[in-house]
């Protein structure tokens, strides 16, 4: 007897593991640490295990952290400045400070921890050594522990604007339907 006579079909039922292989590698969550005395920091196990082997670091796009990219989000980021042309001076000088704080093929060591290249570790941290390394979604921030606390107390200060701004999309989203 085949399938079809047993009422099964060609499609396969996707098996939880195969659902999860499918899932797009999302950063979330917050710690604080420290560098130590060489600028190493430790990247927290569940961000490492996503990271995978080797990963990018990067200024982030207003420069104002660190970015720990996975490689196949870096790549995804290059292309889309990539689409945006070669031909616009702005965008050119934009890219060329860019490329020079970011530095790919990062891996950690034994102990989970990777050398922040000094130039961007000076232009970004300073002499700043606690941080404090957030998700956000698909890369790692890392930003000087007191940077992190103002952006709080700003983000609290503008929540109920941003409260408003996202029932005002929720509402036009529902009208849209």
């Amino acid at each position: 007897m085949d399938d079809r006579e047993n009422g099964k079909t060609d499609r396969t039922a996707e098996s939880p593991e195969s659902k999860e292989k499918q899932r797009p590698v999302r950063f979330i969550g917050s710690f604080s640490h420290s560098l130590d005395a060489k600028g190493r920091l430790v990247i927290p196990q569940p961000f490492r295990d996503k990271l995978g082997e080797s990963f990018c670091v990067a200024p982030s796009y207003d420069f104002k952290s660190i970015s720990v990219y996975p490689t196949e989000m870096w790549e995804k980021r290059n292309e889309a400045y990539e689409r945006l042309g070669r031909l616009n001076p702005a965008l050119n000088r934009y890219l060329e400070q860019f490329y020079a704080l970011s530095y790919d093929e990062q891996t950690c060591d034994g102990q989970g921890r990777v050398l922040l290249p000094f130039n961007i570790r000076q232009k970004i941290l300073g002499e700043e050594r606690d941080v404090e390394i957030t998700g956000a979604n698909d890369h790692i921030r890392v930003v000087a522990e007191v940077t992190g606390r103002d952006s709080w107390t700003q983000f609290t200060s503008e929540l109920p604007g941003l409260l408003e701004m996202i029932a005002g999309l929720e509402r036009k989203d529902s009208a849209d339907e």
